[in-house]
């Protein structure tokens, strides 16, 4: 089996401690606060995507990691807004799936993460910016403190969008919310899981992904149990993005001419990192079966 590597991680996260501690506060709030202020592009869908298939054609980013922005625009302006609500699970103060909703189309919303850091820096930027109808809140989530944490901030329920990536607990998380009926979600999924195995980390309170292996290949869950449990929430699966990141799902009465229904194995894209890194599908498949995931 292929070895599981860990070095790659444990580096990066001395990194960011380092930045964490040497570079004062002020300067990481300009760093945000000039992300932020950075221009939107126009030239959209790219030209350069034009042929390619499904959501693909529409993803670009523009405060988001891996094409968010332009599928989350896509599909807002096929099913339009109605609250303009959204809530987000794990978020970064430059870089995650609501920041173009808030800054462009006058959502309101909700923002929780376990990191003092993001938090600061996104109420200090949003104070600059005069926002005050999007929060962050600092909170380890679990399933006892989930709804209560949402309902206590004035989230109504219905909203428009609910983001998910938690690198953990994120299936028992969308399993448990019931305060709320987004129309859009999008939830990472783990593409080393492959497309056919409907398994997910065990449930665990204190779920902190590194600490459970150092490697960060244990985490989240399989496209397909999130597949199976969005059925039975009322949700169908619409695409995956090209990295193998996230998985997008519309809500039963929401429909777009062209967008079909797929199935896990239609919609899987592999996870675009590992395989850079010159693990192939079927060695990141057998690392996962050496974890301690759980069949739901």
């Amino acid at each position: 089996m292929t070895d599981i590597p860990v070095k790659k991680y444990r580096v990066r996260r001395a990194k960011k401690w380092l930045q964490r501690t040497l570079i004062p506060f002020p300067i990481g709030a300009c760093k945000v606060f000039a992300k932020w202020n950075k221009a939107d592009r126009n030239d959209w869908p790219p030209a350069s995507q034009e042929s390619m298939p499904g959501l693909d054609r529409y993803e670009y980013s523009w405060l988001s990691q891996n094409g968010e922005d332009g599928v989350i625009r896509y599909l807002f302006d096929a099913i339009g807004y109605e609250s303009r609500w959204f809530v987000e699970f794990g978020f970064g103060p430059v870089q995650c799936n609501c920041l173009r909703l808030m800054i462009h189309e006058d959502f309101s919303g909700l923002l929780m993460d376990g990191s003092d850091e993001n938090v600061d820096f996104f109420n200090y930027t949003a104070k600059k910016f005069g926002i005050e109808r999007v929060k962050a809140v600092r909170t380890f989530i679990t399933r006892g403190n989930l709804q209560e944490l949402i309902t206590s901030n004035g989230v109504p329920r219905d909203i428009d969008f609910l983001s998910l990536d938690v690198d953990g607990n994120d299936y028992w998380f969308w399993e448990e919310l019931e305060c709320v009926s987004p129309r859009v979600v999008c939830i990472e999924y783990n593409a080393g899981l492959g497309p056919d195995l409907s398994w997910s980390v065990p449930y665990d309170d204190a779920f902190e992904r590194y600490a459970q292996h150092p490697s960060g290949f244990f985490h989240g869950a399989s496209l397909t149990a999130l597949e199976a449990l969005g059925r039975r929430k009322g949700y169908y699966l619409i695409g995956c993005d090209l990295t193998g990141t996230n998985a997008y799902f519309l809500r039963d009465d929401s429909r777009i001419e062209g967008v079909s229904v797929l199935t896990p194995r239609e919609a899987f894209r592999p996870h675009a990192n590992w395989l850079g890194r010159g693990i192939s599908e079927s060695e990141q498949l057998g690392i996962m079966k050496s974890m301690r995931y759980e069949e739901v």
